[in-house]
């Protein structure tokens, strides 16, 4: 799974640029040090539902199914795991991402959201 922080550090610097990296520059090396720590459990129970939902190569090839997810989303993927991280932390809500269009929308957060809640459940 280490490849799959290789391809998430592929896309850093275009996350950095991004409206939301600027705004919460001051946790970006937390973020960093986070996604070290979670973003490759995240990654892999994302896969693992896929699986679950029927994907065949999320079944049988984890690794490249989420370098799939890393390389079609690019810097997307940064930009809403790094809100999920911020909204999980409480350094601002969901609706102040969305309204202030620091993000796209609600449901890549919730998504992430969601599989971090199920992480620490289990």
């Amino acid at each position: 799974m280490e490849s799959a922080l290789s391809e998430l550090r592929q896309y850093w610097s275009q996350f950095l640029g991004s409206e939301i990296a600027r705004e919460f520059r001051d946790e970006l090396d937390k973020f960093e040090a986070w996604l070290k720590e979670v973003g490759v459990k995240l990654l892999a129970l994302r896969a693992k539902e896929a699986a679950e939902k029927g994907n065949p190569v999320a079944r049988d090839y984890p690794s490249e199914y989420i370098k799939g997810l890393v390389r079609r989303g690019q810097a997307k993927v940064l930009v809403n795991m790094f809100a999920a991280y911020l909204v999980k932390k409480g350094a601002v809500s969901q609706y102040r991402l969305i309204k202030g269009k620091l993000v796209a929308g609600g449901e890549s957060i919730a998504t992430w959201l969601r599989l971090l809640r199920k992480m620490e459940a289990s």
